[in-house]
């Protein structure tokens, strides 16, 4: 726990200050945490028997967000780029989650462009929404608002948790948990749009909050179905205390989409 803190108290102003500064370097820290995850989805990836490549699945997927960062100032192409690499996403996903397809020589580049394009597909709306107008609040209040339900799932959880939320996925998560997560999401939501002077209405403020509070549990449902299928504990080794990149991108990049959509 020590080492968790420690990290956080070093890590998260460093972020913030990255994302206070915005793009290009943004972008370019973002593309480099692409890259890194689509190499820790490849390590999981081989522990399940598919073989992607995983220098090109990191090259593949930090250019989807250096991608992102050309299309942002052109708004003429831009939607209908973002709906391909999402559905994309949404695909590689699906078919990474697979276990009944045997390994074959096609499935090599499929598996390659399946971590890439999860991985960078998801991470590609976070140049996006830092370019809106108010991007810069809107990328912190997702952080702090992610932040905050992870931090009331995990104390809710330790407190009053009784009922298993996916017992063969994750059996650690409690229902309880879950819920406590979501009030500590709305209850953050409300302070960030207020502090971000966000022109927001109040039951948008709630269903933005509700809604990361939810898709951001998924995630960190997904990577643990990830993790379980490839059977290890972390994603990597890169974040004293917390893991891989992956373990700690879990639940943002899923809510770069809810966040992104919400506010175009």
């Amino acid at each position: 726990m020590a080492t968790r803190v420690a990290t956080a108290i070093i890590g998260l102003p460093l972020l913030i200050l990255v994302v206070w500064v915005g793009s290009p370097w943004f972008s370019v820290l973002v593309a480099v945490a692409a890259a890194i995850g689509a190499l820790e989805l490849s390590g999981m990836a081989r522990h399940w028997g598919d073989r992607p490549i995983a220098p090109l699945a990191m090259l593949l997927a930090a250019a989807l967000v250096l991608v992102a960062y050309y299309v942002s100032s052109r708004p003429s192409v831009s939607m209908t780029v973002q709906i391909i690499v999402l559905l994309w996403a949404t695909l590689s996903l699906l078919w990474l989650l697979r276990r009944d397809q045997p390994e074959t020589s096609a499935s090599r580049w499929l598996a390659t462009a399946s971590v890439a394009f999860f991985i960078g597909g998801l991470l590609f709306h976070a140049p996006l929404l830092r370019s809106l107008d108010q991007g810069r609040e809107w990328v912190l209040l997702l952080l702090l608002v992610t932040f905050a339900t992870d931090t009331s799932a995990f104390f809710v959880g330790r407190a009053i948790g009784r009922t298993p939320l996916a017992p063969a996925i994750s059996p650690s998560k409690t229902r309880e948990g879950a819920a406590g997560g979501v009030v500590g999401a709305v209850a953050v939501s409300f302070a960030a749009v207020y502090v971000f002077n966000l022109d927001v209405a109040l039951w948008k403020t709630l269903a933005i909050g509700i809604s990361i509070g939810i898709v951001g549990q998924v995630g960190d449902l997904v990577e643990s179905r990830l993790k379980r299928i490839s059977g290890v504990k972390d994603s990597g080794r890169l974040v004293p205390g917390h893991g891989g990149v992956l373990d700690r991108l879990d639940s943002i990049v899923f809510n770069l989409v809810v966040v992104y959509y919400f506010v175009v």
